[in-house]
């Protein structure tokens, strides 16, 4: 049962591998100069925060405080509040430490599911505000292949996508039948499927093809992610697959050359 639950949040992933925002937890975060540090934080030590600091953090997260895991986050804010690398990368370790916690017996079933909700939440803070309105002509899917369940790395996915320009909408479970449907209906400029679990690639390939030849959108293009194919670049593509896994910046960069903004 906890199994399914961390799978559905997308944090089972094999050691080492990238995070559903592009970099490996830890990469590249810096902290913001001048900002105290919050409670729990023993020092910024450089580039990351220290194991023990990683360790506070996540005890916050399984203990349900939304308000001290964001003051916890505050010295890795962008300063205009953006889901950036760091806070990405943070908020990623911290989900595959619930899952390593677990695994370890060293988080029970109520932590880890408290850490996982609180996580969602922490998260929800750094959303775009919901106008109502169209934000973008540019509108992508994001969703997990048919039969597989999770959603926290594709949500931090699509609110970046979001910054960055574009009207996302993110799923965290879709059967076959009603994604066909989802992009016959509704003009999608993307469609992102995330593969996390072992499958039949032969599958995921004729899926493609279903989708390419219902979707109102001729010009649609396709990203093929997800842990199962981190370092396979080749692999996707080979699928018939537009875009495979990269850092977030350079694939947001691929789309803007193959489906530029109106106003660009």
């Amino acid at each position: 049962m906890l199994t399914a639950l961390l799978r559905r949040h997308g944090t089972l992933h094999p050691p080492g591998t990238l995070h559903p925002a592009g970099h490996a937890p830890g990469e590249g975060l810096a902290p913001t100069a001048g900002r105290a540090l919050p409670r729990g934080l023993t020092s910024l030590r450089g580039l990351t925060p220290s194991p023990s600091d990683m360790g506070r953090f996540v005890a916050l997260v399984a203990s349900g405080d939304v308000a001290g895991a964001l003051a916890w986050l505050a010295p890795w804010r962008h300063p205009f509040g953006l889901l950036d690398d760091r806070i990405a990368g943070l908020l990623g370790e911290a989900a595959q430490r619930l899952g390593q916690g677990w695994e370890n017996d060293d988080l029970c079933f109520a932590e880890v599911s408290l850490g996982l909700v609180t996580l969602q939440n922490v998260l929800h803070e750094f959303a775009p505000a919901v106008t109502g309105a169209r934000v973008s002509e540019r509108r992508m899917l994001l969703v997990p292949m048919p039969g597989e369940l999770h959603c926290f790395g594709m949500r931090m996915l699509g609110i970046r996508f979001q910054q960055a320009g574009w009207d996302c909408d993110c799923e965290s479970h879709m059967p076959e039948e009603a994604l066909l449907s989802r992009v016959a209906a509704t003009r999608y400029d993307v469609v992102g499927l995330s593969a996390h679990g072992a499958g039949d690639e032969a599958q995921a390939a004729a899926l493609i093809a279903r989708i390419r030849a219902v979707s109102c959108e001729p010009r649609l293009r396709i990203l093929l992610g997800g842990a199962r194919f981190v370092g396979r670049a080749e692999a996707a593509l080979a699928l018939g697959a537009d875009l495979a896994p990269l850092p977030f910046d350079e694939l947001s960069g691929a789309l803007d050359r193959l489906i530029p903004r109106s106003d660009s």
